[in-house]
């Protein structure tokens, strides 16, 4: 049986340039000396000495999942290393942040190995990167394998993107967080084979991004001339090239607007020297109505994008429990300006449900972003879970000055604002979370009564936990 624990904090340790382990937490401790350590001497856990080694190598930190066994059971980890400084003579501190065991006879029923193998035999392979898209892990099919080492090198150094025009355009959906479909590219040495990418960001527990995880499928050579008109068309023949703000205004506003947040927000906080009082209040207002420019940009390209015939949205197995966590974490400042409290569903628990994990994300964000703009100061914003007739439901309910029942489908009109201004909003938020909703084969509510707090549901067809 297996034996999830709850890590209320990261397990830790201290691993010196000899490898010897300086310091370990409890945990980490006993899995060291079951595998044949003592206190003070070298790291016996060999996955983990591997990835020790690997991190002073390459000279950067690492995180990936790792593997170990004992005489009693199969332990699946995620690990992350820390490099103390540049110079690799120093101390390595290792940090594990997830934590699972299982007994043997369960570990040969669904040992993730034999998973990798049924991928190398039906041709898939798997990349992971880091936030700054260097390779962490790589597992190719074929030749590809074996020509040369990936890790701690960006994929773009290793891969040509085809068409070259397509360069700019993926390291732009990086930028951005987007998730990457289709994308061909090629081997830069050896083989030189062709693979096909899809990739997912990946999201922390903090909410921060962590980078990407593809998987690559073999391609066909003779169809470059294809993909290239393709890339330029979509599928009923409009040039994308066309697109207002999905490929012209979007990514030509992105960026300076995104300068001037960062110089203000550089001007608001002092970290030039000190600064007037009036000045640091101009500063700020001005990283304020740069936010509020770029979520409208944003809105509008996701507006662009959903309206299109061709728009689609990828089947994820996702888990709204852990989604909520995330969403909770990206606006945790923002509640906390407001000394709003944000109550969430016991972490341990989970909701499998089936969607596109980046635009349920987007849908939660805006949900609790309302909630916290429409709510007073002091309240407390509730997430609750749970799965009626084969959905899977997360409700976002708040203590503001609710809604009136004739304005309850209105607020899902494009645009729609019932006659408020001055709150940042663009009235785009709660259309676009409902067509995506939609899309995904769910649906997004609202019950509420004036004075009485509103509650919005988010329903996603429900995945059958194996």
């Amino acid at each position: 049986m297996s034996t999830a624990r709850k890590l209320a904090e990261p397990v830790l340790g201290i691993v010196d340039v000899d490898g010897l382990l300086l310091s370990a937490d409890p945990l980490l401790m006993r899995l060291h000396l079951r595998c044949g350590g003592k206190e003070g001497g070298p790291l016996a856990v060999p996955e983990l000495a591997a990835l020790c080694r690997l991190s002073r190598r390459l000279g950067m930190n690492l995180s990936r999942p790792v593997q170990a066994s004992d005489d009693d059971c199969r332990i699946e980890m995620w690990v992350e290393t820390r490099l103390a400084s540049p110079d690799r003579d120093q101390p390595l501190s290792l940090s594990i942040i997830d934590w699972k065991e299982y007994s043997h006879d369960e570990s040969d029923k669904m040992d993730p190995a034999r998973d990798r193998d049924f991928d190398r035999l039906e041709g898939r392979g798997a990349i992971r990167t880091d936030a700054a898209l260097r390779i962490i892990a790589q597992q190719m099919p074929g030749d590809a394998a074996r020509n040369f080492d990936a890790i701690g090198r960006s994929l773009v150094d290793i891969y040509d993107v085809i068409p070259p025009s397509a360069h700019a355009k993926l390291l732009e959906a990086v930028a951005e967080r987007q998730p990457i479909r289709n994308q061909r590219v090629r081997q830069k040495s050896g083989a030189q084979a062709l693979f096909l990418l899809q990739g997912q960001p990946l999201i922390d527990k903090a909410g921060l991004f962590a980078g990407y995880r593809f998987t690559a499928t073999p391609d066909d050579p003779t169809e470059d001339q294809a993909v290239g008109d393709a890339d330029s068309k979509n599928v009923s023949g409009k040039l994308i090239s066309d697109s207002l703000f999905g490929m012209q205004l979007g990514p030509a506003l992105r960026q300076p607007l995104g300068k001037i947040i960062a110089n203000a927000e550089t001007i608001s906080g002092k970290l030039e020297g000190p600064l007037r009082g009036d000045y640091v209040s101009y500063a700020k207002d001005i990283a304020s109505a740069g936010r509020h420019l770029l979520d409208l940009v944003n809105d509008l390209s996701d507006l662009e994008a959903i309206e299109r015939p061709e728009f689609t949205v990828a089947g994820d197995d996702i888990d709204l429990v852990d989604l909520a966590h995330r969403a909770a974490g990206l606006l945790a400042v923002k509640a906390a300006d407001h000394q709003i409290r944000i109550e969430l569903p016991d972490e341990g628990d989970k909701l499998p449900a089936s969607g596109e994990f980046r635009r349920s994300l987007q849908i939660l964000v805006n949900l609790i972003g309302n909630a916290i703009r429409y709510s007073p100061d002091g309240s407390v914003i509730s997430l609750r879970v749970s799965n009626e007739q084969g959905f899977a439901r997360i409700s976002v309910t708040d203590q503001g000055a609710g809604i009136a029942p004739e304005d309850q489908e209105r607020i899902f009109d494009k645009f729609e604002r019932l006659g408020r201004s001055g709150d940042g909003g663009s009235g785009l938020g709660l259309f676009i979370s409902r067509r995506l909703a939609r899309a995904m084969g769910g649906s997004l509510t609202v019950t509420s009564e004036a004075g009485q707090g509103s509650t919005f549901t988010l329903a996603l067809p429900e995945r059958k936990q194996s």
